[in-house]
């Protein structure tokens, strides 16, 4: 019974790694196999009407999911028309000097910083662009943007965080506290595969420094604002204070070596440099303050919306008044206007209006947006009704009730795997808290353990996972250009997250004594 509950998880997993089929065909094959155990004669039998109602729960919930899958797509594609991308791209090569810097500002500073105000893999749609403009190779390009979910719990103002402490009945503070302490250890395993993945393994002794400088200020200013601020701003504070601190500590150090006659010229630090400067036909020195305005002008009204419908009580209030879709009997909504999407749509009119897009390249935007959204909108819903057919059926209870039975004192040490394997099958830490939260929580009062030592595994596992879920990596790959390879990047980033896993694991022991 349990094989048969963890089977559809299993040959997803099976099909995207081993065969390398494209995760539109797996979500599909894995959807039809869950309701195929959920019709034949087992534990899991549900009936017809339970199946399409959950099944339809998949579909809207994935909706919130597309919203910003589409806009954020748009968006790309008119400041790629627009040649917004490209000049962002020339700002970033005259502050750092390597791609090694650059990938550190993008994925370990500023990724975690767009994740905090907005969301729902908002990293992942602006990291991918500047790294293909910068002249990243497609594969980095789409591994290094799905490393921009490195701070996931406190991804959305740390909505999934607080769901969490509310379904776990903890203190927030004090989850949010726990959950940054977790977190060091995997910061710097972040930094080191991102530095890994831009210049090679030898550029880590290269960087080593500045490794420890992103690491440092992202780690110290996580737990500080988790501390002394606030769990929801977090992500905002360390993520946006790292990127302006690696900037500083880059323009000393270069002035520094500068004077002291030890620079070295990019390409002799960095082998790949070649490339990210083969990619430049624009001078820096062109790039004017009304170029630069112009060019970030989009992303500038992206954050502000984001921060005043979140940080203005009243215009959050009126967002969340109007076009607002609900269905009752799903206890579903979507705001239309209170949600990331609409600010991505509302940056994306901007864009057409000033970079005065012509009506053939804005026809261009829109049709390359809609080959782009197709197969991962699609992979997206599936795996999503996926993961609530399983719920609906019970196969995700039955998972966790048999390792918790199968481990029990020791059940710490696969409660971090069960946190995962949620954030893995849905995408969001968000959900996966919903789901698995208050399982949690019961496990901790029947063991007889602290409830905080779960709610954090939980919380961390299943943010850190999210990165490998099958809807984020369908996400990075439509807009790195390799739909249709999702399976070749899950093989690749999938050992990245179980390493992760592991060192949560062993941290949660470890809190354990303490807590």
């Amino acid at each position: 019974m349990q094989l048969l509950a963890f089977l559809p998880i299993l040959l997803s997993l099976v099909l995207l790694v081993v065969f390398k089929v494209s995760s539109l065909r797996t979500a599909v094959v894995g959807y039809l196999l869950t309701v195929s155990i959920a019709l034949i004669p087992s534990p899991f039998h549900t009936s017809y009407g339970s199946l399409e109602s959950a099944s339809l729960k998949g579909v809207f919930v994935s909706l919130i999911v597309i919203y910003v899958l589409v806009f954020g797509l748009l968006l790309y594609n008119l400041l790629k028309a627009g040649g917004a991308i490209q000049a962002i791209s020339h700002l970033f090569t005259r502050y750092t000097t390597s791609p090694v810097e650059q990938a550190l500002l993008i994925s370990t500073a500023l990724g975690p910083f767009l994740e905090a105000t907005s969301g729902f893999g908002i990293g992942i749609v602006i990291a991918a662009p500047l790294y293909l403009e910068l002249g990243f190779e497609s594969n980095q390009v789409a591994l290094l943007s799905l490393l921009t979910q490195s701070a996931v719990p406190w991804g959305a103002l740390a909505v999934g965080t607080v769901l969490n402490a509310e379904l776990s009945l903890v203190s927030l503070h004090a989850l949010g506290i726990w959950s940054a302490l977790l977190s060091i250890p995997l910061f710097l395993f972040y930094t080191v595969a991102v530095v890994v993945i831009a210049g090679g393994v030898k550029a880590v002794r290269g960087h080593l420094v500045s490794i420890l400088t992103s690491w440092g200020l992202l780690s110290f200013f996580t737990w500080f604002a988790n501390a002394f601020l606030s769990t929801q701003v977090a992500g905002v504070v360390a993520g946006l204070i790292a990127a302006f601190g690696l900037l500083l500590f880059w323009q000393v150090l270069h002035r520094v070596q500068a004077k002291a006659g030890i620079g070295q010229t990019a390409a002799a630090v960095d082998p790949v440099q070649s490339h990210s400067l083969s990619k430049r036909s624009l001078s820096n020195d062109t790039l004017s303050g009304r170029t630069i305005f112009k060019s970030l002008l989009p992303y500038g009204v992206l954050l502000a919306f984001l921060f005043a419908s979140n940080w203005i009580p009243p215009f959050r209030e009126w967002l969340q008044e109007f076009l607002v879709i609900r269905v009752s009997s799903f206890q579903y909504q979507l705001d239309l206007l209170y949600n990331p999407g609409f600010a991505l749509l509302l940056a994306s009119v901007v864009a057409v209006f000033t970079y005065r897009l012509h009506r053939e390249q804005l026809g261009a935007s829109l049709l390359a947006t809609a080959k782009q959204v197709y197969p991962a909108a699609l992979s997206t819903m599936g795996f999503v009704a996926m993961s609530t057919v399983m719920q609906q059926a019970g196969m995700i209870h039955v998972i966790a009730q048999n390792a918790a039975m199968l481990f029990g004192t020791a059940f710490i040490a696969i409660s971090p795997l069960i946190g995962g394997l949620g954030g893995f099958i849905t995408g969001s830490n968000s959900a996966a808290n919903a789901m698995l939260a208050p399982f949690q929580s019961a496990m901790s009062h029947k063991l007889h353990t602290s409830t905080l030592v779960y709610a954090t595994a939980q919380n961390v596992s299943a943010s850190n996972m999210t990165m490998a879920s099958p809807s984020r990596v369908a996400l990075a790959a439509a807009i790195s250009g390799q739909s249709g390879r999702e399976g070749d990047l899950t093989r690749r980033i999938l050992p990245l997250s179980l390493t992760v896993l592991l060192v949560v694991t062993v941290c949660s022991i470890l809190m354990q004594r303490f807590v």
